[in-house]
């Protein structure tokens, strides 16, 4: 089981708190992240779990008295994670948490440290309002309430005894975002029991993605977190694959699901094969510059010029 360790013991909370979990050099896309936040208007705190150590970049911000970091009109804390359990099982677990310390007193949202967003922050301020906000997946972005996968997960939550489905679900939601008051935090405990459900049935608490399909749990957060919508009676207020850039006419955030990450691209070698760099990538490029600054001007620069020259090559080549 994870433990957290805040370095910041007596918070007054905080009405609007944005979670994320980073470990290894994820922090790149942390620091991106933040820059988009602040740039569309977040002026709420930014909780953060991580394992390892504190990025470097912590210096290039003003700490206050009560040990929090100042990022433009927001702030920023830490907390060390301890334990062995995936970031992407512990996510409900750390957001209920903050809830539970009151740490957030109205609103939280968790986004993935490889999210960038492109909207007012006001948006999602409006959009939380209607229910626990999600977006749609894109790999299996249809799944009927008669889905196998969904049937299979019915007859396994009712062997634990949990009854039958409260609400009916047509689609699969992707577990990079979500948004909800604080007053539907029994989503988050029922995604806890998803987990506790897939790990009864094989899945071991460091597990990401089990196998492919057509493995019953196969990416462990999302599976546990689509049990959660059906089992939870809870009002969701979702937007469809757009929403995380998936697919075109989106204006809400950039998920940059592929691999490798931006920040580990040569993006010329991409180029060379005919892949060029995403819009996801783009954004994250853009968002690598504000009051936080993970690269270097040097590297920074040699990233925008590689990907600059691979947008170039592939005008005239692409893979497929």
């Amino acid at each position: 089981m994870a433990e957290t360790t805040s370095i910041f013991p007596a918070l007054p909370g905080s009405e609007q708190v944005i979670c994320s979990l980073f470990e290894g050099d994820y922090h790149f896309g942390l620091a991106a992240l933040i820059n988009s936040l602040v740039r569309n208007g977040f002026s709420g705190l930014l909780w953060i779990g991580y394992r390892g150590d504190l990025p470097s970049w912590i210096s290039q911000l003003a700490q206050r008295e009560d040990g929090l970091f100042q990022v433009e009109n927001a702030l920023l804390g830490f907390e060390k994670v301890t334990g062995t359990r995936h970031f992407g099982q512990y996510k409900p677990e750390f957001l209920s948490s903050v809830i539970d310390r009151g740490i957030a007193r109205k609103h939280i949202w968790y986004i993935d440290p490889d999210i960038t967003i492109r909207c007012e922050w006001n948006f999602y301020e409006r959009w939380v309002r209607y229910g626990v906000c999600l977006c749609q997946d894109f790999a299996m972005s249809a799944m009927s309430s008669r889905h196998p996968f969904r049937c299979e997960w019915a007859d396994m939550a009712r062997a634990a005894g949990w009854g039958e489905p409260v609400q009916q679900q047509e689609r699969y939601y992707n577990s990079g975002f979500l948004g909800l008051d604080v007053a539907h935090v029994v989503f988050l405990q029922k995604w806890i029991a998803a987990v506790r459900l897939a790990n009864s049935n094989g899945v071991a608490p460091g597990d990401f993605q089990k196998r492919r399909r057509p493995q019953l749990f196969s990416t462990i957060d999302q599976d546990t977190m689509n049990i959660a919508t059906m089992y939870s009676a809870v009002p969701l207020s979702t937007m469809g694959p757009e929403a995380m850039g998936f697919e075109g006419n989106g204006f809400t955030m950039f998920h940059a699901v592929s691999k490798p990450k931006a920040w580990r691209r040569k993006f010329i070698s991409s180029a060379l094969r005919g892949i060029p760099p995403s819009y996801p990538e783009k954004h994250f490029l853009e968002c690598a510059k504000g009051p936080i600054q993970p690269f270097s001007r040097s590297r920074l620069a040699r990233l925008r010029l590689g990907a600059g020259i691979a947008i170039l090559m592939t005008r005239f080549y692409r893979k497929g």
